[in-house]
C-alpha cells in the first residue's frame, strides 16, 4: 500500500457520492418517480401473468441463484463475519435474541443497564459485528457493556401476513426478554435505519421500558425524506400489490431496490478494493452483509410504506399500533440522534427533525460527515459515532 492509497480511496468515494447525489435528485423528480412506479406496476402485471413470483419459476430461481453466487464469492475473499461469541435464544417466529457478555462481567463493577440493538428487517443482524477489526459490539463489550441484538432471521412463509404491529410487538418482546434476562428495569435501545423507526415507535408506546434511545440513520419527519418518499408516495406505485404478488419480498428484490438508490457506488465498488489495505476487509465483509439479504414480510412492507412514508403518521402523532396511539411526544427517555450528513438513504433533514419533537434537555445529537452504511461500519464511525455511543451509555449508566 502506498501513502497515497487513503487519499485515492477518499477521492473515489467522493466521486461516487457526488454522482449518486445527482442521479438521486434527477430520479426524485415527480415525473420520473411516477414513471418508475408505472414501470414497476407493469412488471408486476408480467409477474402475475407468467407466475414469475412463484418459487418454482425459472426467473425467480435464476435471481436466487445469482444472489447465492454473489454471497459465495464475497465470502470466499472476505474475513469471517459475526465473529463475537454470543448465546442465542428464540423470540418469535424466526426471530432470535443474541446476547453478548461484557468483559469482566464477573468482577465487582456496578452493572450497567443492558443495550438492545434493533436492526432492520431487510438485512442480517451482524452489521454491528462485521468482522474482528470492525465490530461495535466487540468495542462495547470490551468496555463492560452487555449487548443484545435482535436477529430477525429469514422469515417463514406465514410471515408474509405480518403487519407493522407484529414487528413492533417483536421489538417489545425483545426488550422484555432483555430485562428479564438481566434483572434490569429498563434497557437502552439502539436502532439503525428501519430498525430505528421501529425502536422509536416502541419508545413512543412503552417509554418506561427504555433507559435511553440511540438512533443511527433514522428518519423522523418522512415528509423531508427525499428521494425515497418521492418514489414511495407516487400514485402509480402500489406497495400492497407488491406484497400480494410476492408474499415475502425476496432478498434479491430488496437488494436490487437499494442498488437503484446508489447506482454509481454499486457499479464502481471494485475500484475501492485494494486501495487501502486497512479498509479492504471492511469493504469485503460489507459485500458479504449486503449479499446476505433476507426476505421482507410483504404486509409489513406495505404497512410501513403507508404508515410512515405516505401518512407520516408517527410524526403527526396519528400512528395506531394495536389500537394504541404512538406519538413522538410520548417519548420520555433521553435520546441520542446520530445523523449522517452524507446519508443518501435517510435524508439528514428528516433525521434532524426529531429535535423538534423532543425536549432539549432529553435530546442530544452527533453529526458526522458519513453516509448511511458508514455510520455503522465506516472508518469515520470508529472515531466519531462509536465514541459518542460509548460516552452516551457510560453517562446514562451514571
Amino acid at each position: 500500500m502506498t501513502t497515497d492509497a487513503p487519499r485515492l480511496s477518499a477521492l473515489v468515494e467522493h466521486w461516487q457520492w457526488t454522482l449518486d447525489d445527482w442521479l438521486l435528485r434527477v430520479a426524485g423528480q415527480p415525473g420520473l418517480a411516477c414513471a418508475a412506479g408505472w414501470t414497476l406496476d407493469r412488471w408486476l402485471d408480467w409477474a402475475a401473468l407468467t407466475g414469475a413470483a412463484a418459487a418454482w419459476h425459472p426467473f425467480r430461481l435464476a435471481q436466487e441463484a445469482r444472489q447465492a453466487a454473489l454471497l459465495a464469492a464475497a465470502r470466499a475473499v472476505a474475513p469471517p463475519t459475526a465473529p463475537t461469541p454470543c448465546s442465542v435464544a428464540p423470540l418469535a417466529g424466526r426471530a432470535r435474541l443474541r446476547r453478548y457478555a461484557p468483559a469482566g462481567a464477573s468482577g465487582g463493577r456496578r452493572r450497567r443497564a443492558p443495550l438492545l440493538i434493533v436492526n432492520s428487517l431487510i438485512n442480517r443482524h451482524y452489521i454491528f459485528d462485521l468482522h474482528a477489526r470492525r465490530s461495535l459490539i466487540a468495542c462495547l463489550t470490551a468496555a463492560g457493556q452487555e449487548v443484545f441484538a435482535l436477529d430477525w432471521g429469514a422469515p417463514e412463509a406465514a410471515a408474509r401476513k405480518w403487519g407493522l404491529a407484529d414487528a413492533v410487538g417483536v421489538v417489545g418482546r425483545a426488550a422484555e426478554a432483555v430485562c428479564r434476562a438481566t434483572g434490569a428495569r429498563a434497557t437502552h435501545a439502539l436502532g439503525y435505519s428501519m430498525g430505528g423507526v421501529l425502536a422509536t415507535t416502541y419508545a413512543a408506546l412503552e417509554p418506561a421500558r427504555l433507559a435511553s434511545l440511540i438512533l443511527l440513520g433514522t428518519p423522523a419527519d418522512f415528509a423531508r425524506d427525499a428521494p425515497l418518499r418521492a418514489w414511495l408516495t407516487t400514485p402509480t406505485f402500489n406497495p400492497q400489490r407488491l406484497a400480494e404478488t410476492f408474499g415475502n419480498l425476496p432478498g434479491w428484490l430488496v437488494s436490487a431496490a437499494f442498488r437503484g438508490v446508489k447506482p454509481a457506488t454499486c457499479a464502481t465498488k471494485p475500484w475501492l478494493i485494494g486501495l487501502d489495505a486497512a479498509e479492504r476487509d471492511t469493504h469485503l465483509a460489507t459485500e458479504v452483509w449486503l449479499a446476505d439479504a433476507v426476505a421482507l414480510p410483504g404486509q409489513f412492507y406495505a404497512d410501513f410504506v403507508a404508515a410512515y412514508y405516505r401518512n407520516n403518521a408517527l410524526w403527526e402523532g396519528k400512528l395506531q399500533i394495536g389500537g394504541r396511539r404512538a406519538a413522538l411526544s410520548a417519548i420520555s427517555c433521553p435520546a441520542l440522534n446520530v445523523i449522517g450528513l452524507l446519508d443518501q438513504i435517510v435524508h439528514p433533514a428528516s433525521a434532524a427533525a426529531l429535535a423538534e419533537r423532543l425536549p432539549a434537555e432529553r435530546y442530544a445529537e452527533c453529526r458526522a460527515r458519513l453516509g448511511h452504511l458508514a455510520l455503522a461500519v465506516g472508518q469515520g464511525a470508529t472515531v466519531t459515532v462509536w465514541p459518542a455511543v460509548q460516552a452516551w451509555l457510560a453517562q446514562a449508566s451514571g
